[in-house]
């Protein structure tokens, strides 16, 4: 109690000569701004990839993790191959017994040819020998197709990455079974990203003014604010949320990982907004207040709530004050000054 009473004595003295009425103020007015419609959206890859298997196999070797770098071609993971090895050797063997009996049938018929010359055996005889040999060559075809098919089948049991990225997540641990359209990882590219928001039909008319006038609208990630670069709206809406989406490309130079949650602004004309100086908000803790000028003199302690900064330096006032009231420009000396009438 005693040093609670020296300083409350340390602060008369010092602001003994501070008086209520030549405290600076400022007014609480309206201005016109750029109307704004908040969004939110989440970040996206521009180029994101969840590579699946092909062919049914256990996984023998998963070669990377999450977070882990990978180059065009590196190996992402290997599939146990024996069963479509032991398929693709059986399709070998009998494209060669089908090619040895078409040689065996090739002799046959140039052979019947021949004695068909001397009168030795009939046309038809030739005849059954072509179409034996034309009906063997159609079966070497179609046993290479498919040894072609099981070839291909067994190399998709070597799964790579398909450009330069980022390991996103893993859906597989070696041991695992793996079915065709079964996700094994997820990677993206790191460089180009966007923010993608889903807006109203009520809000959608407004922003396509805007974009039309190259008004780029802004994301705020993680505190920080960024401006898009390109945005896309897509032709279709959702039937069910009646929601329109729409891609916000931001510039390299923003900081932000795929999943991460933003809020997107849109420009929707002009409208007038109620602000006051920077310097007349004081924060403590979860209060925000300003010291409001009283038809007396005095200063009154007001809660209000604020919304964004505007680009004169204001900051927008949502409720808790009214236009033409005035508000301590040093929230600090109004509150002594208060506490000393």
């Amino acid at each position: 109690m005693k040093t609670r009473n020296m300083l409350w004595l340390l602060w008369g003295v010092s602001f003994a000569g501070v008086a209520a009425d030549v405290l600076p103020v400022a007014s609480v007015t309206r201005s016109p701004a750029a109307g704004t419609y908040q969004a939110d959206a989440s970040i996206q890859a521009v180029t994101q990839s969840v590579l699946s298997a092909q062919v049914q196999g256990r996984v023998l070797h998963l070669a990377v993790r999450a977070g882990d770098r990978v180059k065009a071609g590196q190996l992402i993971a290997r599939i146990d191959d024996r069963e479509l090895g032991a398929a693709e050797a059986s399709s070998q063997a009998a494209i060669a017994e089908a090619q040895a009996n078409l040689v065996k049938a090739e002799f046959d018929l140039k052979r019947s040819q021949a004695l068909a010359k001397q009168n030795f055996v009939s046309s038809s005889a030739v005849e059954q020998n072509d179409a034996q040999v034309k009906a063997l060559r159609a079966r070497v075809e179609a046993l290479r197709a498919g040894a072609g098919a099981a070839s291909a089948s067994r190399s998709h049991t070597v799964v790579t990455a398909p450009y330069d990225g980022l390991v996103a997540a893993t859906h597989l641990e070696a041991g695992d079974m793996a079915m065709p359209g079964k996700p094994i990882v997820t990677v993206f590219q790191p460089g180009a990203l966007r923010a993608v928001a889903y807006l109203p039909e009520a809000q959608l008319a407004a922003v396509q003014v805007a974009l039309a006038r190259n008004t780029m609208p802004e994301v705020e990630i993680g505190g920080k604010v960024v401006a898009g670069v390109r945005t896309t709206v897509l032709p279709a809406a959702d039937p069910t949320t009646r929601t329109t989406e729409v891609r916000i490309d931001l510039p390299t130079s923003a900081v932000a990982a795929p999943g991460q949650f933003a809020r997107a602004r849109f420009a929707v004309g002009e409208a007038q907004r109620l602000a006051i100086p920077q310097a007349a908000v004081l924060k403590r803790g979860e209060l925000t207040a300003a010291y409001v000028k009283t038809a007396d003199g005095r200063f009154q302690q007001r809660q209000i709530r604020v919304g964004e900064r505007l680009s004169d330096g204001r900051v927008e006032v949502l409720a808790g004050l009214k236009a033409g009231e005035s508000v301590a420009l040093d929230p600090i000396k109004a509150a002594i000054a208060a506490a000393s009438k």
